[in-house]
């Protein structure tokens, strides 16, 4: 077993000398066989290692157990850090199941731990049994080819700090015979014999029936599976990266936009895992099947202001020919859609986090062309006090400049494909009752300015500073 390891450690890069290692110990055979075999291979390794327990606070013999874990620190010459994590209380803040709180958990804390002692790698003792538990268990509940891929030998877990399992190779029935040879007295959980949790089921009942109905080279014909399954997932993830760069850019306000008429132009396969890396890369949560197809549908939606929304808080939006997906903003508009205008001066918009810069000036003062749509000059010899600048309103009309008649503004900002989260965000610059300028579009008709005109209002929209 231990030259299984070396040679598994070896042919996947898992440790390089002069590493501090970071060993989880539960103080099962598993973890203990792993401790014990990292501590003899420390000097052929060059390695230093960091013993860490973590108590879950679920069961009544766990300080027992983060006592014994302890003294086999002690006596190895080790250090040793013992945590508590309130797995319960963990479970119900962020609405997991228990497995899932105490597995999120954990990697919380070793990851604190780690780079409290300057480790770059973080030890565990997953095997080769547990990955095939894990095939069985992901076929079960319908997962796909990242998921059948099983436990990665090695995973990043933040810049600099990896995941590792020396074990990766070794099976369980061989991590026993192991600790027998050296007179090991690991622990026994005994929540690891009830068909309580659907791991142990597998464990206990489905795999045992698997050997007795299809023959004992069950276990590595499986195995066998997830190596390439492994390998496949890893080819389609180079695939992805590179036609995700290809249809995807960040914009201003981080939102990650998705060219539709590119991305739909790939395989149906490749489109979901452009979206779900997508929702990655957005900050999205447990994203799953059904939310990547909400996604999908609203990327092919004949709707151009489609949306949907998905764990974390994150939105998916189009915008016409671009898929928009990001943080869902708060809305601030209705709190403040109408405030006055300074002139002379610069006007804060709340709903947009904008300014806009407002002053009256002569004819002669106009500077053509503009610097874009977000500047208008308006003939203001008509204009009375106070003006204002808000948001649009239900049934506002205006008669653009060139334009042969009045026309709602729904419509214009529909002919302007101006996405719909954005409308509400467009100022307006109020005279009374009518529309001097719709900000980023164009001035009213009445207030175009003629050789005859005295005054202009300068208006500009400048952004937060």
């Amino acid at each position: 077993m231990q030259e299984q390891v070396m040679r598994t450690i070896a042919k996947r890069e898992l440790i390089l000398p002069g590493e501090t290692i970071v060993v989880a110990v539960s103080g099962g055979p598993d973890s203990l066989s792993l401790l014990h075999l990292l501590h003899k291979l420390t000097p052929q390794l060059g390695i230093t290692l960091h013993v860490v327990h973590i108590n879950h606070c679920l069961r009544p013999e766990a300080p027992a157990e983060a006592l014994a874990v302890k003294k086999w620190a002690l006596q190895l010459g080790l250090p040793i850090t013992v945590r508590r994590l309130h797995v319960g209380a963990l479970q119900r803040k962020e609405q997991l199941s228990l497995q899932d709180a105490a597995r999120q958990g954990r990697y919380r804390v070793f990851l604190q731990i780690a780079q409290r002692v300057g480790a770059t790698r973080i030890a565990t003792a997953h095997h080769r049994d547990d990955r095939v538990e894990t095939l069985l268990l992901r076929l079960l509940s319908g997962s796909g080819l990242d998921g059948l891929k099983g436990i990665p030998s090695k995973r990043a877990l933040a810049p600099g700090i990896e995941i590792i399992r020396p074990l990766y190779d070794v099976s369980r029935q061989e991590i026993e015979v192991y600790c027998h040879q050296q007179q090991l007295l690991p622990l026994q959980d005994p929540s690891n014999a009830k068909p309580t949790y659907l791991r142990n089921r597998v464990r206990l009942h489905l795999l045992p029936y698997l050997e007795k109905e299809f023959g004992l080279h069950i276990r590595r014909s499986l195995t066998r599976t997830t190596n390439l399954l492994a390998e496949d997932s890893s080819l389609l993830t180079h695939l992805t990266d590179d036609a995700y760069s290809e249809v995807s850019s960040v914009s201003a306000k981080g939102e990650i936009m998705i060219q539709l008429d590119s991305l739909l132009l790939k395989p149906a396969a490749l489109q979901a895992r452009i979206i779900r890396q997508a929702l990655w890369h957005a900050g999205a949560k447990r994203i799953g099947l059904v939310h990547v197809r909400q996604v999908l549908a609203v990327a092919t939606s004949k709707r151009p202001a489609a949306w949907c929304r998905v764990p974390g808080k994150i939105m998916a939006h189009r915008e016409y020919n671009y898929l928009s997906i990001g943080p869902i903003m708060s809305e601030e508009a209705g709190e403040c859609s109408c405030v006055p205008l300074q002139v002379p001066g610069r006007t804060y918009l709340p709903w947009s986090g904008q300014w806009l810069e407002a002053n009256m000036i002569s004819y002669g003062e106009v500077s053509l062309p503009l610097s874009g749509k977000d500047e208008a000059y308006c003939a203001a010899d008509n204009l009375r006090a106070p003006l204002h600048v808000r948001t649009r309103q239900p049934g506002d009309r205006v008669q653009l400049f060139g334009s042969s008649g009045e026309r709602k503004v729904k419509k214009i900002f529909i002919d302007k494909k101006i996405p719909q989260c954005e409308r509400d965000k467009v100022p307006l610059v109020i005279c009374g009752e009518n529309i001097v300028w719709l900000g980023g579009i164009d001035i009213a008709e009445q207030y175009r300015i003629t050789p005859t005109t005295r005054k202009v209002l300068h208006v500009k929209v400048k952004a937060d500073e």
